[in-house]
């Protein structure tokens, strides 16, 4: 099956999707479970996590179409952004077990369906928003207007530099001595 360029482009921002909205609802759930906002490096090591999350969604084929298989990664996502907040030393006191709270669980859940959601509305308004782009962007270049010929320059007046005139008038007229 051959692939254009625009369903290339659209893997891609699949795959960029996945990985940046995982991590993104991930620190917003992990947050709004009492874990706090990352800081520092921890934000760094979710920057390398969501960059393997983008790199295993566009490596595995099979990952690359479907809801379950897009399920499945974000749960993954998910889970490994909450063990990344942990490694990063985020979690402190109460939450610093091994086992997450019962609403941090809820609050990851909740996350991987909005992920879901808001991937599959993206997949399904990206070729309809592309075709529109490329009728806008064809409207546009046909609007401009596109000369016939190209227009040459003539000076308005002949133009002599004073150099010019100078050795004119210092060259000799006369060729050599003609022998009698």
């Amino acid at each position: 099956m051959r692939v254009g360029p625009g369903e290339k482009l659209s893997r891609r921002v699949r795959d960029t999707a996945v990985g940046g909205v995982t991590v993104a609802m991930a620190v917003a759930a992990h947050g709004i479970a009492g874990g706090g906002l990352p800081s520092g490096s921890t934000l760094v090591l979710l920057a390398g996590f969501a960059a393997v999350v983008v790199g295993v969604s566009a490596a595995i084929p099979a990952l690359r179409s479907g809801r379950p298989a897009l399920v499945a990664v974000l749960a993954a996502g998910q889970v490994g952004a909450h063990l990344t907040l942990g490694v990063g030393g985020h979690h402190s006191g109460a939450s610093a077990s091994a086992v997450p709270s019962p609403g941090m669980i809820v609050a990851h859940v909740l996350a991987i369906g909005v992920c879901a959601a808001a991937i599959a509305a993206a997949e399904r308004i990206g070729p309809r928003t592309e075709a529109a782009l490329r009728a806008v962007v064809a409207a546009l270049f046909a609007a401009i207007p596109v000369a016939e010929q190209a227009r040459t320059w003539r000076p308005v007046v002949d133009v002599h530099p004073i150099v010019s005139a100078l050795c004119r008038a210092a060259t000799p007229r006369r060729g050599p001595p003609v022998l009698v």
